[in-house]
């Protein structure tokens, strides 16, 4: 049986390396593998302790940084909501660019 989820906006998929950093401790590597005009999944993040409730700074590859909150987090993985959503020009540049690091390596 399949489960349909309705979501708000539209999410896309990248596989690109990443960091997820909290005020006053070291910057924890990651994979952005999904992204929304107001959220990003990640994984990757191995022993890396992130709770629900933690405001984080998402750095991507290409050096895009976007400001969040973490919405959930368990087995190396963790959802952020963004604290300011994109415009889709923006989230689109930024595809582009992850995608264009992709096809390059």
């Amino acid at each position: 049986m399949s489960v349909l989820t309705i979501r708000a906006h539209r999410r896309y998929a990248l596989r690109t390396p990443a960091q997820l950093k909290r005020t006053g401790r070291k910057a924890a590597k990651c994979l952005l593998i999904e992204l929304s005009q107001q959220g990003a999944r990640l994984s990757n993040l191995g022993q890396s302790e992130f709770l629900a409730g933690d405001i984080v700074t998402l750095v991507t590859d290409c050096g895009k940084a976007l400001e969040g909150t973490i919405r959930w987090a368990h087995d190396g993985r963790a959802g952020v909501t963004l604290n300011r959503a994109m415009h889709m020009p923006e989230m689109s540049a930024l595809i582009d660019a992850s995608r264009k690091d992709m096809v390059a390596a």
